[in-house]
């Protein structure tokens, strides 16, 4: 029996994959503060800058898949709707307006942020500086 996955799953699967990695660069963000040892502390400690364009091209393509992708689950959510597929549609719309919250969005901006800041990098594809 094949298995085919729908597109909608892998959208859903790359961006849990830019959420980990947003995680990941976020203790970047939180570490910066002088507070108790935390494991965004430790992530802090742990991340190389080295890394760093690449991570920001990470979630610079990450937030492209979403922003293409969003067109694509509005389409399937219209459409499971009209076929009287409620349940569908609902988890559908529970994932658009997950994808479009100002939070999602931020949480992404912040990870960029912090690693900007922290290895004095401006742009993806600039040249990393070891901070």
């Amino acid at each position: 029996m094949k298995h085919v996955i729908p597109t909608a799953k892998k959208m859903i699967v790359g961006v849990v994959a830019v959420g980990a990695l947003s995680l990941g660069a976020a203790g970047v963000a939180g570490a910066a503060t002088p507070s108790a040892s935390t494991p965004a502390s430790a992530r802090l400690a742990r991340f190389n800058c080295a890394n760093a364009t690449r991570v920001l091209e990470k979630i610079q393509k990450g937030e492209g898949s979403i922003a293409a992708g969003l067109p694509k689950l509005t389409a399937a959510q219209a459409k499971a709707a009209a076929a009287g597929h409620t349940a569908l549609a609902d988890k559908l719309q529970r994932r658009i307006t997950r994808f479009e919250s100002a939070r999602f969005t931020s949480r992404l901006d912040k990870a960029a942020t912090a690693i900007e800041a922290k290895c004095h990098v401006a742009a993806p594809g600039s040249t990393t500086s070891a901070g």
